[in-house]
């Protein structure tokens, strides 16, 4: 047996565990870490055997929690560490653990209902109750009651009282509904991973004169594959011979196809739409641009929701009251059976199976229609959003600007004006930048290259090109620099009443032109505000960096009353704290470097497709592709998802209640009373697992195109 160190950041540690050893250890393994002076929290995950530590650096540092861990794993019986993580195979048989339980539960029901000797199916039950009694023997010797404690006094007096089926059939459930649990952990895990290519398809790989089709699973940096028109890269690459057409959405947000050949970068999860081009493999997996946002996801995917860990706390307090309940029950009743039947309803099977299947099941439907949700936690806030806050440029409008005027103040000409601004703006590659690339191309001007750049966030650029000083920017970097703007104050309001934007440029400390950007509104964009509305959004609210009026004309053709501009990044933040204070729960969507810090200050902050890389990493929904819509669709799956939540817990409670009811009276035997409390607990799972996919579908329907 082996742990290992799955992640490690400053503050937060996770460890993972052979599922089985976690199963049995995993409660002292807990209440020992929480007794560390500089833990802030513990969070382990059976089913996935994820463990996750959250300290205060300044009172504990990492070395002292793997000193800690390593001291209770000798005295738990626990395994050593180990190096790197476990290989897949051992983490599909660990996830294969509820089903060999379910089996082996199953043959021992059977043997209750054959001709057997009656001390070999006692024999059999309490063999398959082992790991019930360990885990409660664990609680015990830490002097908790908790549901593990509650489960195996239901077990020994079912056997004790000779009610094998009902014994077996108890244990049986238990396993089928981690099975469900596990089966959908993976499910969502390998769905995610199919995001960057599916594990099992095949790609043509270069061998000398000759391709040969391989698995994209095996390849590795430095490979050279063929791609042809239809397929989707299965790794980031450089174009080493041939020209393609490369649909980019899901990296750079562009809407049409973009020509690539020898020496352009491409990216896995593209797909080439025409031609056929050679790639050299430069990072594959997890080490590819979206493969790091898969990665963030798996790092959070293990924990478990607040509403989760509420609904187990709640189960544990509950235990002394049931226990209390049996035995008034079987006194009433004047029958010990009265009060087992009270004894198997048990509210913790909603917790551990209805709950995560509900809420795993729907980050994986979200992932299939390229949502991608970081956790659990996420996706119980998503649920709750009541304001939605709206960047301007690349999110509800296009992202693609044009230059429609150049207004000239100094001596140069406009081909030399653009050649100094395609300079500066070279580096980069959000909207405003690649408007002037695209003019300067029109114009076959050579753009020569500069060696340093400084990018004032939400202002500009400056830079020396050919020995002269260059600022691009915003009004508010020129007034920065002290850069008279007076003779283009005619021109800046002409461009405002059309609500285009102005981008000024001053060369060697002097106003020498001012360009004219025109970007337009997404088709979507009015479609997707009129269905945020319907969802009784307390607000939807538009902000953006740029001018006044630019963005006043697109709030007014959206009919968005509340609207705010000149904003820097820092005020974007701001503003998304003061919708917090005031109580709303709020979701951010952008796409840029300016709109990270209120990503990342929002309850949920949303990337669209094509977003700059430190806004994806800040976002904790990324959109790959699509329109707004996936906007709408991610709030209706968390919604739904939520409300699968509750109906669980309420078919739970309901259930529980029926029982406890009827036990006295002797209206409730054993049997009846699993099938009615964990039989319908795993039917409202596998009912959660299915209801997911069919919001999906409902939803992607009315889709004309059905991406």
């Amino acid at each position: 047996m082996a742990y290992e160190i799955a992640h490690s950041v400053r503050g937060r540690l996770r460890v993972r565990y052979p599922v089985p050893w976690l199963r049995r250890r995993g409660s002292a393994l807990e209440s020992g870490l929480r007794a560390l002076p500089g833990v802030r929290a513990v969070t382990g995950n059976p089913l996935t055997g994820s463990v996750r530590i959250d300290y205060d650096p300044f009172q504990l540092a990492e070395h002292g929690i793997v000193q800690a861990l390593e001291q209770m794993n000798e005295r738990l019986g626990g395994p050593p560490p180990v190096p790197r993580p476990a290989g897949r195979r051992g983490r599909v048989a660990a996830n294969k653990t509820p089903l060999f339980g379910a089996l082996a539960t199953t043959s021992v029901l059977a043997a209750t209902l054959l001709p057997v000797p009656p001390a070999l199916v006692a024999g059999l039950v309490l063999a398959s109750e082992v790991p019930s009694i360990l885990r409660a023997a664990s609680a015990l010797g830490r002097r908790r009651l908790n549901g593990d404690v509650l489960e195996a006094s239901t077990l020994l007096l079912l056997t004790a009282r000779r009610h094998y089926t009902a014994s077996a059939l108890l244990t049986c459930l238990r396993s089928v509904g981690e099975y469900v649990v596990a089966r959908t952990v993976v499910t969502a895990r390998r769905s995610l991973h199919d995001v960057i290519a599916p594990t099992d398809a095949v790609v043509a790989r270069v061998e000398g004169d000759t391709t040969r089709p391989v698995r994209v699973r095996t390849l590795r940096v430095g490979d050279v594959i063929v791609v042809g028109a239809g397929e989707r890269l299965p790794a980031d690459g450089t174009v080493v011979r041939g020209e393609a057409l490369v649909n980019q959405q899901t990296m750079t947000g562009e809407a049409l196809p973009v020509e690539r050949r020898a020496g352009d970068s491409v990216f896995a999860a593209t797909t080439v739409e025409h031609g056929e081009i050679a790639v050299r493999v430069d990072r594959v997996g997890l080490d590819t641009a979206v493969g790091r946002i898969v990665r963030a996801i798996e790092r959070t995917a293990d924990e478990k929701s607040d509403i989760q860990a509420f609904a187990e706390r709640l189960a544990d307090r509950d235990v002394g009251r049931t226990l209390g309940l049996a035995a008034l029950g079987a006194g009433m009743s004047r029958s010990i059976d009265a009060g087992t039947a009270i004894l198997v309803s048990d509210y913790g099977m909603a917790a551990r199976v209805g709950i995560p299947t509900a809420i795993v099941s729907s980050i994986d439907r979200a992932s299939r229609h390229d949502i991608l949700i970081k956790g659990p936690r996420v996706l119980e806030n998503l649920a709750r959003v009541d304001t939605v806050v709206f960047d301007k440029t690349g999110t509800l409008t296009v992202g693609a600007p044009r230059v429609t005027r150049i207004a000239r103040y100094g001596p140069l000409s406009e081909d030399e004006i653009v050649r100094l601004v395609a300079a500066a703006e070279r580096p980069f590659r959000h909207p405003v930048a690649r408007a002037i690339a695209r003019l300067a191309a029109e114009r076959g001007i050579e753009v020569p290259e500069v060696a340093t750049t400084a990018e004032r966030v939400g202002l500009g650029v400056e830079v020396r090109v050919d020995d002269a000083h260059v600022l691009i920017g915003s009004r508010r970097l020129m007034e920065a620099h002290e850069i008279v703007l007076r003779p283009a104050a005619a021109d800046e309001a002409a461009a405002h009443a059309v609500g285009a934007s102005p981008l000024f440029a001053a060369v060697n400390g002097r106003l020498a032109a001012m360009l004219v950007l025109q970007d337009e509104l997404r088709d979507d964009a009015p479609e997707a505000v009129q269905a945020l509305r319907a969802r009784q959004m307390r607000n939807v609210i538009l902000l953006s960096g740029d001018h006044a009026e630019p963005s006043r004309v697109i709030a007014e053709s959206l009919g968005l009353r509340h609207h705010y501009a000149d904003l820097l990044p820092e005020d974007k933040a701001r503003l998304i704290r003061e919708l917090k204070a005031e109580g709303r729960v709020v979701a951010m969507v952008g796409d840029g470097v300016n709109d990270a810090l209120a990503l990342g200050e929002a309850h949920v902050g949303i990337a669209v497709p094509g977003g700059a890389e430190v806004a994806t990493e800040a976002a904790d929904v990324v959109l790959l592709r699509g329109g707004l819509d996936r906007v709408v669709l991610a709030l209706d799956l968390a919604r739904e998802s939520i409300a699968g939540v509750r109906r669980t817990l309420g078919i739970a409670a309901r259930a529980n209640l029926m029982v406890v009811g009827l036990a006295p009276f002797g209206f409730a035997r054993p049997v009846a009373s699993i099938l009615l409390t964990h039989g319908t607990t795993v039917a409202a799972a596998l009912l959660n697992t299915s209801q997911a996919g069919r919001l999906v579908s409902s939803k992607l329907l009315h889709r004309p195109d059905g991406s």
